[in-house]
């Protein structure tokens, strides 16, 4: 059993198809399959099963634990060889929130690049649920992520710190009915259509749990992708939807949009990093989450790119 054999198996059990794991590998397809025939011939058990998509089988599902624990183990010897050079060179890996990427990540790496200009930095822009895993796996260096709760699930082997934290609100077009309601409940809310970005969504995940709990369905008027198209959408009327406070403020104050509160719903995102808890934190990660905590990155400044970032004390 060899580290190229492993390396294959776990790109085939990842993208469930050989070409796919062969391009990732810059490898051809005859070559990752003939890793993994040598593989299945060595341990004496088939470890895939082909067809439209490749799937494990059991015996595939054992060795692929291992394989992941392997390949962790390699990467945190290189990242601590990489360390002892003392070079300055490295890699960074990120996964990102969408929000995050877009309003807090490029003031932050332009600081980080200057400072460590021979590393290279991966993003990658995803939401929660989706990014979350691939850190667990080791995909990612780091994890920022915007969470409506403190916690994380915990199967995930991660540790989590929040570097922010920002209240979310109920708002609409100011001539939408449901503004004029001196209280709303969320009854009031299972025929309003709703303006909301698409599954994985940590907010559009709460308020579904919430109207589960009820037995209700919510409305989907609009499905879009992207904090800024949510907010135009509810100035036009065309629903109502749910935002960062610090993202809307200026919108409130002139007009263009109403809050309205809803009774029992008090929410909060948390902006948090995230990394493996027995990962090797090399030197790239050391000077990310450096700057990270350096950063004055409350919710104004994640809420809104062009809000000023204020310090908290």
């Amino acid at each position: 059993m060899t580290l190229d054999q492993l390396t294959a198996f776990r790109a085939v059990a990842r993208d469930q198809n050989f070409q796919k794991a062969a391009d990732s590998l810059h490898l051809t397809q005859p070559a990752v399959s003939k890793q993994i025939q040598a593989l299945e011939r060595e341990l004496g058990e088939r470890l895939l099963d082909r067809g439209r998509t490749t799937r494990l089988t059991r015996a595939g599902e054992v060795l692929l634990k291992y394989a992941e624990r392997v390949a962790q183990t390699v990467e945190a010897a290189r990242e601590e060889l990489s360390d002892l050079a003392e070079h300055g060179d490295g890699r960074l890996s990120i996964g990102a929130s969408h929000s995050i990427a877009l309003s807090l990540l490029p003031s932050l790496l332009e600081t980080y690049r200057s400072r460590y200009p021979r590393v290279t930095v991966s993003i990658t822009a995803g939401h929660p649920a989706e990014i979350l895993p691939r850190v667990a796996a080791g995909d990612f260096d780091l994890g920022l992520v915007i969470l409506v709760s403190r916690k994380l699930h915990d199967s995930l082997p991660l540790s989590r710190r929040a570097f922010a934290v920002t209240e979310i609100v109920f708002v609409a077009s100011p001539n939408h009915p449901i503004v004029t309601r001196e209280a709303v409940s969320i009854d009031d809310l299972q025929h309003v259509g709703w303006i909301l970005n698409q599954d994985g969504c940590q907010y559009r995940g709460y308020l579904e749990k919430k109207f589960a709990e009820r037995g209700l369905r919510m409305k989907i008027a609009v499905e879009v992708m992207g904090l800024e198209v949510q907010k135009r959408l509810a100035q036009l009327g065309l629903g109502v939807t749910l935002l960062p406070k610090p993202f809307v403020a200026q919108d409130l104050r002139e007009g263009k949009l109403k809050r309205f509160d809803v009774k029992g719903v008090t929410l909060q995102s948390f902006s948090c990093v995230v990394h493996r808890r027995d990962k090797y934190v090399h030197a790239a990660m050391q000077g990310f989450l450096h700057l990270l905590g350096r950063s004055p990155c409350d919710g104004a400044a994640l809420g809104n790119p062009k809000a000023p970032a204020r310090t908290r004390g």
